[in-house]
């Protein structure tokens, strides 16, 4: 049996990004945001959310997907996205961490570990 393909991201409850929350690189947010570029008709990516929707409100700070589905949205070129998912962590709108997808496989757990590392771990602490 196959699985339907996801038609948005909205269903998860995630703040969802578009091109609009963008200004280049810059995304138009305040704080930290941990941000998974994902497109809806991608296997890994679909796989991979739940992941990353469970680990809402448990890193200190808001997580978003950017949704990429459209291949001529112009974020693919803008952050040079290969894979999806891919995620990267904005502190003020900048960019100051990323994991890529791998091909066939995307991210896995240990990269949602990383992700932990990265922010500080514990829920509600800014990262330093």
């Amino acid at each position: 049996m196959t699985r339907p393909v996801a038609r948005s991201w909205e269903s998860t409850g995630l703040e969802v990004l578009r091109t609009t929350d963008f200004d280049g690189t810059r995304l138009k947010r305040p704080g930290w945001y941990a941000v998974c570029f994902g497109a809806t008709w991608c296997p890994p990516t679909r796989s991979f959310m739940p992941k990353f929707v469970a680990r809402d409100g448990h890193l200190p700070a808001k997580l978003a997907i950017a949704d990429i589905t459209d291949l001529n949205d112009p974020l693919w070129d803008t952050f040079r996205i290969r894979i999806t998912p891919t995620m990267m962590v904005f502190r003020e709108g900048t960019p100051v961490g990323r994991v890529d997808g791998r091909r066939f496989i995307g991210l896995r757990n240990s990269d949602l570990e990383r992700l932990a590392q990265f922010l500080g771990g514990e829920p509600g602490r800014a990262p330093s």
